[in-house]
């Protein structure tokens, strides 16, 4: 997963000397603004059990090659439809997005926007739904003069850096599905969102999606009114849950996400919990106590504590740079990759065992950190995160107001886990629920779109560090 470093200026009459700068590890990054935290709550189980009107919104897997046709590496985006307006919802604009645990603020293609990157999707109209222009503080822009807009700089490892320039924007995003029966709401949020007015071709023209929502915490988001997770729960009147259902791609199925709490019947086992570590920063992450290939506990997490970020947009497991040679080691893998004679569907190898906090162990199986190559033989989808790297450092001109989480012994827990464990986010209790999951179905269920509703699977360009430039030397800038 590339590694950015971004930078959100705010220029206008209510922030006119405030840069906020924010370093995180998706392949895209996204806007911060001001901080806003909750303090730590005591854990506790959260409830549940409650599945009526849940809104379930099923998301298309779109695979894409990372480097070009010749590439070894893809990569799949799970997305699905919102739709913008306050009015009617056959009035509303239908976008396409990319939900993202990782982030907190939503995103969005728009009119605005006449740069060729934004002409090649689906482009959001404040003007259509009549919804107005804000400044950062939420407070409605003076018409005779320039409202504050959002600079976003992107600086990737293997791509020309990008940047996409935005205005805040109050409207009404919807869950692009009705709730199930004996619900009249249909699940919408009235937030501030960034609207954008250019972005550079960069790594934004081939993206095969509209725009990003975010699902990260509170302490991600620019404050209460940006984050759609909040404004959903508060105003929907539904429970704090969310969970995603990625199946394995050997059985079929489609991937959803569910809003307001979970079903029971995506699980092959019961949920167990486990406490968000640091709720306050935003991140969905996890206290990883130790790591065990089979039997044999290693030695990264021995010493120092470890953390796991669950991150719906990587496809990859990142792993500590300085593990990542023994983890693979200890796997049966060499530079990344193994041999396939008796195992020629890469399903054979040892367990790979995460303990979380609480007790709690996630186990990976080969099915799930590895594959097939191209070139014959198994591929390893570990990738390595940078010591030097941290997520979600915060800076007010020059002065740092909260230092970036650091990732020197971080676990992003991507595809491969969500793959096999249906994960159930808790925004209430800050916990993050983990149940086996069940074997994906075809067969269509009550209220969900029919597939013929949902892009077919593609095959794009997205931005994304490839395993054959992991001992490239790469320069970082804070923008």
């Amino acid at each position: 997963q590339a590694t950015c470093s971004l930078a959100c200026c705010i220029t206008g009459s209510a922030f006119p000397d405030a840069v906020i700068m924010i370093r995180f590890f998706a392949k895209h990054c996204l806007l911060v603004v001001a901080a806003a935290t909750h303090a730590h709550k005591t854990f506790g189980v959260p409830d549940v059990g409650h599945t009526e009107g849940l809104v379930v919104l099923p998301l298309s897997r779109k695979v894409t090659k990372l480097g070009g046709a010749e590439s070894l590496v893809k990569k799949s985006s799970y997305v699905g439809k919102i739709r913008i307006g306050a009015a009617t919802r056959e009035e509303r604009q239908e976008m396409l997005v990319l939900f993202d645990t990782g982030s907190g603020q939503i995103v969005l293609d728009s009119t605005r926007c006449t740069a060729p990157a934004c002409m090649q999707h689906h482009q959001y109209s404040p003007e259509r739904n009549g919804a107005p222009i804000v400044n950062a503080d939420g407070q409605i822009a003076d018409s005779s003069a320039q409202s504050d807009t959002a600079l976003i700089n992107l600086d990737s490892n293997d791509a020309e850096p990008g940047h996409v320039r935005g205005i805040f924007v109050r409207d009404h995003i919807c869950l692009a599905m009705e709730r199930r029966k004996g619900s009249g709401m249909d699940g919408c949020a009235e937030v501030i969102l960034v609207a954008a007015t250019n972005m550079t071709n960069q790594p934004f023209l081939d993206v095969p999606f509209d725009g990003i929502v975010g699902l990260g915490l509170e302490g991600l988001s620019a404050g209460p009114d940006y984050n759609f997770l909040g404004r959903l729960t508060a105003q929907e009147g539904m429970q704090p849950q969310f969970a995603l259902f990625v199946p394995n791609q050997a059985e079929g199925g489609r991937a959803e996400i569910t809003f307001g709490g979970f079903r029971p019947e995506r699980l092959a086992g019961p949920l167990f919990w486990a406490p968000v570590a640091a709720p306050e920063v935003g991140f969905w992450q996890v206290v990883v106590q130790a790591v065990r290939i089979g039997d044999q506990e290693l030695d990264v997490c021995k010493d120092s504590i470890c953390r796991g970020f669950v991150d719906s947009s990587s496809s990859q497991l990142g792993v500590p740079e300085d593990a990542m040679e023994e983890l693979e080691v200890a796997m049966g893998f060499k530079n990344g990759a193994a041999p396939s004679e008796g195992n020629d569907d890469c399903t054979v190898g040892p367990d790979l065992h995460l303990v979380l906090e609480g007790g709690l162990t996630l186990t990976l199986t080969a099915r799930e950190y590895a594959e097939v190559a191209n070139t014959g033989g198994c591929r390893s989808l570990l990738h390595p995160l940078r010591n030097t790297e941290t997520a979600g450092s915060r800076h007010i001109g020059e002065a740092e107001t909260r230092k970036g989480t650091a990732l020197s012994r971080s676990f992003i827990l991507g595809e491969p886990v969500l793959r096999r464990y249906y994960t159930v986010f808790d925004w209430e209790s800050k916990s993050l629920g983990f149940g086996l999951a069940a074997a994906g179905t075809t067969e269509p269920t009550t209220n969900i779109a029919e597939e013929a509703e949902m892009p077919e699977h593609t095959e794009e360009f997205i931005l994304l560090q490839t395993q054959e430039q992991r001992g490239k030397s790469v320069a970082k800038h804070e923008l």
